[in-house]
């Protein structure tokens, strides 16, 4: 999967992973901080998870790189409350197979076709959310089965608010795409 890979290919998956989590940290902090409520961090986290899954594909449009891109992003996040309670270890295999089953559809359907990175974060999520529920209420955490009965309602919400990040990594990209430091960055015209 990572055939014709180059080192500047994984070091740019990293450093996103480390900003998406830094992101999510921060922002999704400062959700349920103000909300006082625990699952509302996960409106922000949909709006950074689409918006650096469009800039990890952008920048790196290689079989491979949405996976690598969840499983940083999971082992980074096994010390927060992201994705579950701290230590939570389901967060990696869970992330890895979202962003296996993300680059297995971007494989086949293209990488450069706007259109699947769309389809392919609503496959993302929908494994995602639906695992992390799952996991949820194989533990007997307490009010899990609150959370499947709404889980329809989280992921079609979430799968808007990933539109939207989506929608502003494409505006970011288009006013990016262009600059010395992006196409040296990938070493190509992009």
């Amino acid at each position: 999967m990572l055939k014709n890979w180059r080192t500047n290919d994984f070091v740019i998956v990293a450093l996103l992973s480390a900003a998406y989590i830094v992101a999510d940290l921060i922002f999704a902090s400062a959700v349920v901080a103000v909300s006082g409520i625990p699952l509302s961090s996960a409106l922000i986290t949909g709006l950074i998870a689409g918006f650096f899954l469009l800039i990890t594909v952008k920048l790196v449009p290689k079989p491979g790189a949405v996976t690598l891109l969840m499983a940083l992003f999971a082992v980074m996040e096994l010390p927060t409350s992201l994705g579950g309670a701290p230590g939570f270890w389901p967060k990696i295999p869970i992330n890895v197979l979202a962003g296996l089953l993300g680059d297995v559809w971007l494989y086949f359907t293209g990488y450069h076709k706007r259109w699947n990175l769309f389809v392919g974060f609503y496959i993302l999520a929908a494994v995602n959310l639906a695992s992390f529920i799952f996991f949820l209420v194989l533990m007997k955490i307490p009010n899990a089965e609150k959370t499947l009965a709404i889980a329809h309602w989280l992921i079609l919400v979430y799968w808007i608010i990933g539109t939207i990040g989506i929608a502003l990594g494409l505006v970011v990209w288009n006013k990016i795409k262009d600059k010395k430091i992006v196409k040296s960055i990938g070493g190509r015209n992009v």
